[in-house]
């Protein structure tokens, strides 16, 4: 399978952060379907409070779509988040590491946060595979990790890939099921903060890989419009 070179041309390095499993294609990969692997991001390692992710000075522009949440409301992105802290993270909910190891990392954050500055960003999750990522499993999904998260999806092509293309994701890809009925989905791993004083993404994080006590630092930074 090949990828149009040209569809997310902007600083490649932006979604080079993808999910991992034995077969890429075009850089991108499915989450496995076998154990979870990621090491435990909750273990506090003494990490200074240096910023976490990467920056990009120039900001990247919220995908200027309208989503359907999961209570079946319409959710036209740019519209909801604007002025707030919010963090974008394309997934799907029978993954079985990233998904739930980046969502986990968030709300252990949030936790040792309590309240204040970076307390209460806008967690938006997007399920890409919308055959089984249904608004009913996006509530029962998040609803176990952080019932404050909210899940959006929408049409396949017009809506998902649409915002994934705009935010400079390499695309998604959704594998062929194997004998038992399973099958991997290939996403970006990478979290988008987007700043509630200029709606731009001045920092992403590479989902997984970000120990809570890294948002613990970050997060009431970002709330106040600072990314470096």
């Amino acid at each position: 399978m090949t990828t149009d070179p040209t569809a997310w041309s902007r600083r490649r390095f932006l979604g080079a952060t993808v999910t991992a499993s034995g077969l890429a294609i075009a850089g991108l990969a499915g989450c496995s379907l076998g154990p979870a692997s990621s090491s435990d991001p909750s273990v506090d390692t003494g990490e200074s409070k240096a910023w976490g992710g990467e920056v990009d000075e120039q900001g990247l522009a919220k995908p200027d779509v309208t989503f359907t949440d999961m209570n079946g409301e319409p959710f036209p992105f740019v519209e909801k988040t604007k002025g707030k802290l919010a963090l974008l993270f394309f997934g799907y909910t029978n993954c079985p590491d990233v998904c739930p190891v980046t969502l986990s990392s968030l709300a252990r954050a949030l936790d040792q946060i309590g309240s204040g500055p970076g307390s209460d960003p806008m967690v938006l999750f997007v399920g890409v595979d919308v055959a089984r990522d249904t608004p009913e499993q996006l509530q029962t999904y998040l609803g176990r990790i952080n019932p404050t998260f909210l899940g959006l999806t929408g049409d396949e092509s017009d809506v998902i890939a649409e915002a994934n293309r705009q935010v400079f994701n390499p695309p998604i890809v959704i594998e062929e099921p194997d004998a038992d009925g399973e099958y991997a989905v290939g996403h970006s791993k990478k979290v988008l903060a987007y700043s509630p004083t200029d709606d731009l993404a001045h920092r992403y994080y590479d989902g997984d890989r970000v120990r809570p006590q890294t948002w613990v630092n970050d997060l009431p930074r970002l709330a106040e419009g600072e990314y470096q």
